[in-house]
């Protein structure tokens, strides 16, 4: 892999009060703030409202990081929400990832669709990157009156680093409980080429020198931020569907061993080895007629979540 951008950093405390701050603001907002996010967008409309900002500005973080795109449901009645997240090596990227494309896929079949920024390596560290995205959850369940949306209906979805980060928000209770969302309402994942799912079995099999960079050098600390490590006893995880590049020496043993975990904990897995993909196909290419992909997407998410 081909990393860029300088190592992590912890934000201080007075940064994340600042947002806590904003959060309760926008909670004893109430039912007229429920309703800004989406208010003159026409019913079923065809468009994203764009840039809204899910947290308060943090010092030291670029604003765009703690933005979302919205593609409210094409119905009047409350849509179950799709929360993209995208890749980038924890490093780059943006929302720009979830394309058009993908939400007209989703909404096509009864879905609204959000994509979200969150803060960058060199902004925070992956645990940071989670934790904008509870926030950003949290902030569409506020929302979810004004448009249109089940805030007990999420579906969080991720290609690359983004897939490692739903699947860390999915399974590791905290980070949601944290922002205030109850885990349960979390009904679904699903990852494209998956990235960091099992950051210790990554090392050993590749012997990758940047996961050291990302995640920090003690191998200690890789495992409360292994997806694969929350998906033991303790709670039903939520059923996930893993897209896997057929040919890619790294992504389908660390979705193996996910799925095999959420199995013996008993929940559901699906493992999907996608064949003629590349890793940026897979993720670009979702939500094109004929796309095998989208295909098993929404036949998984029908069964699970409708």
């Amino acid at each position: 892999m081909i990393l860029h951008g300088a190592g992590p950093t912890v934000q201080p405390w007075p940064a994340r009060l600042g947002a806590m701050a904003f959060a309760l603001a926008l909670a004893a907002a109430g039912a007229t703030h429920a309703q800004s996010a989406c208010a003159g967008l026409a019913p079923g409309a065809d468009a994203p409202i764009r840039n809204l900002a899910y947290a308060a500005p943090e010092a030291g973080v670029p604003a765009s990081a703690l933005k979302l795109d919205l593609w409210p449901g094409a119905t009047p009645l409350p849509a179950p929400l799709v929360v993209f997240v995208h890749g980038g090596t924890w490093m780059h990227g943006g929302k720009y990832a979830g394309t058009p494309q993908q939400a007209r896929a989703f909404r096509g079949t009864g879905y609204a669709y959000a994509t979200v920024n969150y803060r960058l390596l060199r902004h925070g560290p992956p645990q940071e990157a989670a934790r904008d995205i509870a926030e950003a959850v949290a902030f569409l369940r506020r929302e979810a009156k004004g448009c249109g949306l089940d805030p007990d209906r999420i579906i969080l979805m991720g290609h690359s680093a983004g897939a490692h980060l739903a699947a860390l928000v999915a399974l590791d209770e905290s980070y949601l409980a944290a922002a205030g969302v109850p885990p349960e309402a979390v009904r679904a994942g699903v990852l494209l080429d998956a990235y960091g799912l099992d950051i210790a079995r990554h090392v050993q099999e590749t012997g990758d020198p940047v996961y050291a960079r990302v995640f920090g050098p003690d191998p200690s600390g890789w495992t409360a931020l292994s997806p694969v490590s929350h998906a033991g006893p303790g709670r039903r995880p939520p059923p996930i569907i893993l897209h896997v590049v057929a040919g890619n020496p790294e992504t389908p043993g660390q979705a193996e061993a996910l799925a095999g975990a959420l199995r013996a904990a008993g929940g559901e897995a699906v493992v999907h080895t996608a064949q003629g993909e590349s890793h940026n196909s897979l993720n670009y290419g979702f939500g094109a007629v004929g796309d095998a992909t989208t295909r098993l997407t929404l036949d998984f998410l029908s069964a699970k979540v409708r």
